[in-house]
């Protein structure tokens, strides 16, 4: 255990499962006073701050979340956007409806752009950094994933904006991009064997990232370590998006 993050404020979103709540249990472990916001309940960790409560489609509920950080803590340093959703299962992007369409971008695409707003007017401290969940589907396309694709897509864009804009302006605040792969988590758990076989067969390092390894690279953007990396993107797959034609092994 570190203390990298002390003294640091930290703001989390989709921090009631996944990627979200396992960033926000290490930077808490790391010395920074977290505040873990979900549209659900987060996973109770003595380490939290506190919870916000916190709808990231609605930019009233965004302002009341800031409000009340700043009210408790009196500084914000640090915004792990990392709220997301795929979308009601599988759709070729020929099928997509408008209404699937149009939730996806906002919770992925209107939910990072009302936090990154935010953070860039209201967060305090000479240097903050921003860090943006996006997904290797933004780069790789996927005929079943066409509407969380575009979105992550988006992301990565809204990432280099943000940070562009930062940088103009004196660059108190980086902005950088994770693009995880395929991660083991619980919903990756309960893929159908054969669905899950056809990922694997696709990573050369033969098996889907712990979110461990996702989250080191959410840590390494988040921190002092990366002071002159902004509008970057890091992908965390195994080496599936520059796989070679064959394996080895096959």
């Amino acid at each position: 255990m570190s203390d990298r993050f002390e003294g640091r404020v930290a703001l989390v979103t989709g921090a009631a499962s996944g990627i979200g709540a396992a960033a926000a249990s290490a930077l808490a472990r790391e010395g920074a006073r977290v505040w873990a916001a979900d549209i659900a309940d987060p996973v109770p960790d003595p380490a939290l701050a506190g919870t916000l409560d916190l709808d990231v489609r609605v930019p009233g509920s965004w302002d009341a979340a800031c409000d009340r950080l700043l009210q408790r803590e009196g500084q914000w340093d640090l915004l792990i956007n990392a709220a997301g959703i795929t979308g009601s299962g599988r759709q070729a992007i020929g099928d997509v409806g408008l209404d699937d369409w149009r939730a996806v971008f906002a919770v992925n695409v209107e939910g990072t752009l009302l936090g990154c707003q935010r953070a860039l007017v209201r967060m305090t401290g000479s240097l903050g950094a921003i860090v943006n969940i996006a997904s290797t589907a933004a780069v790789a396309p996927s005929p079943l994933l066409g509407a969380y694709g575009a979105s992550k897509a988006a992301v990565v864009q809204l990432t280099r904006s943000v940070a562009a804009l930062s940088m103009n302006a004196g660059g108190r605040i980086r902005c950088n991009a994770v693009l995880p792969g395929m991660v083991d988590t619980p919903m990756t758990r309960h893929m159908a064997p054969a669905y899950r076989s056809t990922w694997l067969a696709q990573i050369p390092a033969g098996r889907f990232a712990h979110i461990d390894e996702v989250v080191s690279v959410i840590l390494f953007l988040a921190s002092d370590a990366a002071s002159y990396v902004s509008a970057s993107t890091y992908t965390v797959d195994g080496g599936m998006l520059h796989r070679p034609v064959t394996r080895p092994d096959l």
